[in-house]
């Protein structure tokens, strides 16, 4: 049976993955503050909304939904109107009240299937962080309570991203987190130093059962929101290699 692939909402991306994003898999999304991963998953829950008719659910700690609205508006998004047609629905979450559970598995699922939602996006991962820290010896716990939320996601039939930080983004210098291991794919979007000023650049580092392209591509951030040049190399990067042969 050939795999079912899904549009990710951002240009570029799905050239990169070979057609998207295999339909029902677990991504996340990682890298460094400010290059895009938010607006990534934010994208694919609109885009899937608004243009594939697969309606989405965008769970955040960060934004609540008026200035989420107001900051996609900035870069091409109409939430609002997606969100009025009952396409697309934001769950906030503050981090104050993350002792009560994220939301309850039950009330998503029930969600889920009350909306025909096939679309999720978390922002971010510190959720289960706040509510099992790993370095408080629950490290175990927190990887099993990750675990068992992708499982009911997967088991709901939906595409499940998740956006995380990390404090290593050089690609020559990655170190993987045991939770890379428990994802499908992973997405890492960083910034690479080109002369006085850093340039945004991505690269797949997994995306099971799927081809994908190992390169690393330049990213934009402008009006019509993030996108992925597959057709150029990162700049920072070709001044790299030829400082490397002087």
């Amino acid at each position: 049976m050939a795999t079912e692939l899904i549009k990710t909402g951002t240009p570029g991306l799905d050239h990169v993955l070979k057609g998207g994003l295999r339909k029902g898999a677990s991504i996340l999304i990682t890298g460094a503050p400010g290059t895009g991963k938010t607006l990534m998953a934010l994208q694919f829950i609109y885009y899937g909304a608004k243009d594939y008719g697969e309606n989405g659910i965008f769970l955040t700690t960060e934004e609540n939904t008026d200035v989420l609205a107001q900051s996609a508006s900035n870069l091409g998004m109409d939430i609002k109107a997606v969100m009025d047609k009952g396409k697309m629905f934001i769950v906030q979450k503050p981090i104050a009240t993350l002792k009560g559970g994220i939301m309850s598995i039950k009330g998503l699922i029930d969600a889920i299937k009350k909306n025909n939602v096939k679309r999720v996006a978390l922002d971010s991962l510190i959720f289960f962080e706040y509510l099992y820290p790993r370095f408080d010896g629950n490290k175990m716990e927190y990887r099993r309570q990750v675990l068992i939320f992708m499982q009911q996601m997967k088991k709901a039939g939906v595409t499940f991203l998740v956006v995380s930080e990390r404090s290593v983004t050089d690609f020559d210098r990655l170190v993987y987190d045991m939770m890379d291991f428990v994802f499908e794919g992973i997405i890492i979007i960083s910034r690479v130093r080109k002369g006085s000023y850093f340039e945004r650049v991505l690269t797949v580092a997994k995306m099971r059962g799927q081809d994908h392209s190992l390169d690393v591509y330049p990213v934009t951030i402008g009006t019509e929101g993030l996108k992925v040049l597959h057709d150029q190399t990162p700049f920072s990067l070709v001044e790299k290699e030829q400082e490397g042969f002087k």
